[in-house]
């Protein structure tokens, strides 16, 4: 026997979003009473309302059907964004979804694609992966863009050799040389590596005797310097010094005697050069010595060809500096055969790069300023602050870097734990200190920045959580985003992800199994909303990019088209505010068309062809056509939309009064009766206690008919279809005709009886 006086109750927003099933019962949280058990194809805007996504509008296909590719911004400036295309082994370039006339040859095959990570700065963004050289992509013009290995002034090296007895012996100091190792050490694989040679370089002194107008021999100088002079002379004595190799010479030193002078004076220089002595005499003898002493000389060599394990060609690149063997060796950090940097970033005016096959927990940050310079300067024997700086995250287990991220600090993300660089201090070589923060290690997704937290993928079961200073820790702590929606991660990997700052503060995380999980968050608000989005296809890649005051997310979508499988690049529609029909754009893969005259020709042309498509037209909808080359509408428009159809469908958890006089509510058989949606700018949609039994909302019939506006706002009650009792007093909304709707709040009228 139903309860004489019905029970209402309010959902007044829908800011909890879509949660598990498994807590259904946890009436006991703040955020069940503002939850939904289902939000398919619907967005949760910050301040309450659920709304019907907008569908999305095509923009073009993608380069190739069978092979994935991925999406990269960038910005040129605040107005200027593009979108690239990055896929098996070629870029091509986008402009607010139109694709300009530039394609670039990569070395990225598909398998790289999802490790490619990318920095910008003005006009140049720099690529890298793991496998292959960094890449320099840079706009020259519009239509004018290059792209390149980078060509490092100063490549970073790796650990020195630990083997004693693996010494190296060049044939020569310059130009092309021959290196005899007395172990096997070259393979084919090290052609185009760098190496680094240390050598202990003697003293030595070069000297000229006589009179007239001359030079001496050049001599190596590392660090000290001395000159003397002997005899009675008149003229002049120059010190020069080359940093070229000998191709310029610049004046160190002069000195001048009317047979009354000798000098003897030493120095030091900032940089390996080579000196000599030049000598103007007009009378007398002179005897001029000049010494260079003992130091340690680093020269650097590029193999040209391996001969055999013990033998190889080299250019050298700087001055090796003598001819003797040594054990002090390096290999260039990045190459071939160490693997090249997974990460990037800027932080400090400095280039940083994160981790590679051999040195998977090294970073390695470039000189200040000079981004393609990654060696050590010394003044005065002591390393500059400027300075490039490596330094290793030293933890228990071998985690890699995948990628980084930069606020006030550098926070560097390995596939176990988080890490941070300080901001507050100068980065310098004797003062860099990584320190420890969350030890949940992150995906292979890119982390997103949102305000000053950060959303990031588990590396473990596609938990998304944050991550953001703490004050009353002192470190980065954060929070599982997905403890109250396990089921939307459960059994799927996340694969791509983007974040669109407006409208509304949402994320969106692509599966693959080709679904879009939508987050709306709001951190200072404590506002963490999921939906999902599903479509005719599967959903293979996002990516944001700026579009006037809003942010445009582009999706790479897979789709079944007259029998065979395209990718398209969509877009999804803009959220308008208009009270006009037309104007929305509530269907996937759109085309829309605006002809001078009325007509019935579909836009869509090879699109669609062979889908059941949704049409719009001048308000008008009609719906089960299939599109094909002579497809038609029955009556004539001007403004002409086409697409394939998609469902929205909300359902609420179980209702809860709290405790009454009698106790819980649940587990009690209960129904409801009445619904009151609180709508704006909606029409159309279905309602009842589940998806199986429904009746349509019923709005103003005449206002189609008469060619007025439909879109309704205010109270809609509806009598939902009888259903009978039961323990759960749901109410499900299935809205799937191309019009949108917007829901503020749901007024339950609940009866107590069974």
């Amino acid at each position: 026997m139903a309860q004489p006086t019905p029970f209402y109750s309010i959902q007044p927003a829908f800011t909890g979003g879509e949660i598990s099933g498994e807590i259904a019962s946890r009436v006991d949280l703040d955020k069940y009473q503002l939850a939904l058990l289902m939000a398919e194809n619907a967005i949760i805007r910050p301040y309450g309302p659920v709304y019907k996504r907008p569908g999305s509008i095509y923009a073009g296909r993608m380069k190739y059907d069978d092979r994935d590719a991925i999406l990269v911004r960038f910005d040129y400036t605040v107005d200027v964004t593009y979108l690239l295309e990055i896929g098996d082994k070629y870029i091509r370039i986008w402009r607010d979804a139109v694709r300009l006339p530039v394609e670039l040859e990569t070395p990225f095959s598909v398998s790289d694609l999802p490790n490619i990570r990318t920095v910008q700065s003005v006009d140049v963004m720099y690529l890298c992966c793991g496998t292959c050289p960094v890449q320099k992509l840079e706009r020259y013009s519009e239509n004018d863009w290059r792209i390149s290995n980078v060509a490092f002034s100063r490549t970073a090296y790796g650990d020195i050799n630990l083997d004693e007895t693996a010494k190296i012996a060049p044939s020569g100091c310059t130009g092309d040389i021959t290196l005899t190792a007395s172990k096997d050490l070259f393979i084919a694989e090290r052609v185009g590596d760098t190496m680094k040679i240390e050598q202990y370089v003697s003293g030595k002194t070069v000297n000229y005797t006589g009179t007239g107008t001359a030079d001496s021999a050049a001599v190596s100088i590392g660090r000290t310097w001395k000159i003397v002079t002997h005899g009675t002379w008149t003229g002049k004595v120059i010190v020069r010094k080359s940093t070229d190799g000998g191709a310029t010479w610049i004046d160190l030193r002069t000195y001048t005697s009317n047979n009354d002078y000798n000098p003897s004076e030493s120095g030091d220089v900032d940089e390996y050069c080579i000196m000599r002595i030049h000598v103007e005499i007009t009378g007398g003898t002179i005897r001029a010595d000049l010494s260079a002493y003992p130091y340690r000389h680093e020269g650097y060599v590029t193999i040209t060809g391996v001969t055999d394990g013990t033998h190889a060609s080299a250019h050298v690149d700087e001055a090796i500096g003598c001819e003797s063997e040594t054990a002090d060796w390096y290999w260039g950090a990045w190459s071939k055969t160490n693997g090249y940097p997974r990460s990037v970033a800027f932080f400090q005016d400095r280039l940083c790069f994160g981790g590679n096959k051999k040195y998977p927990q090294r970073l390695w940050m470039s000189k200040s300023g000079d981004y393609e310079h990654f060696g050590v300067q010394k003044e005065a024997g002591t390393v500059t602050d400027d300075s490039s700086v490596a330094v290793d995250l030293l933890s228990r287990q071998a985690y890699s870097i995948c990628h980084m991220d930069v606020g006030n600090d550098l926070v560097i993300f390995t596939d176990g734990n988080t890490w941070t660089v300080a901001g507050g201090e100068t980065v310098k070589p004797t003062n860099i200190t990584p320190r420890n923060q969350e030890n949940y290690g992150c995906s292979n997704v890119p982390p997103l920045r949102v305000g000053n937290r950060i959303v990031y993928v588990q590396r473990r079961g596609s938990i998304v959580r944050d991550t953001g200073y703490s004050y009353q820790s002192d470190g980065y702590i954060g929070n599982d985003l997905t403890l109250l929606a396990k089921h939307l991660v459960r059994g799927r990997n996340i694969i791509s992800a983007a974040y669109a700052q407006e409208p509304d503060s949402l994320l969106y995380f692509v599966t693959d199994d080709g679904w879009i999980l939508c987050l709306t968050y709001v951190a200072d608000q404590k506002v963490y909303a999921w939906s999902h989005f599903v479509t005719d296809g599967k959903y293979k890649a996002v990516c944001a990019a700026n579009h006037g005051n809003n942010d445009r997310i582009y999706a790479v979508v897979e789709r079944r088209i007259n029998g065979k499988s395209v990718r398209y690049l969509e877009y999804f529609a803009p959220l308008v505010e208009s009270d006009a029909e037309q104007d929305y754009t509530m269907m996937d893969a759109a085309v829309r068309a605006e002809y001078q005259a009325p007509q019935k020709e579909l836009p869509a042309g090879d699109v669609l062809l062979g889908k059941e498509v949704t049409v719009m037209a001048d308000g008008y909808f009609f719906e089960g056509v299939k599109m094909a080359a002579d497809a038609r509408i029955p009556e004539a428009a001007k403004n002409i939309m086409v697409g394939l159809p998609y469902t929205m469908t909300l359902e609420q958890p179980n209702w809860d009064a709290g405790n009454t006089d009698t106790g819980t509510v649940q587990g009690r058989k209960k129904v409801v009766t009445n619904a009151i949606l609180r709508l704006t700018k909606s029409y159309g949609g279905r309602v009842g206690q589940n998806t199986r039994r429904l009746d349509k909302i019923i709005y103003d019939a005449e206002a189609m008919e008469t060619d007025n506006n439909v879109l309704y706002t205010g109270d809609k009650r509806i009598t939902l279809p009888a259903g009978g009792y039961d323990t759960e007093g749901r109410t499900c909304i299935v809205h799937d005709t191309p019009y949108p709707f917007s829901l503020s709040a749901v007024i339950r009228e609940v009866s107590f009886g069974g």
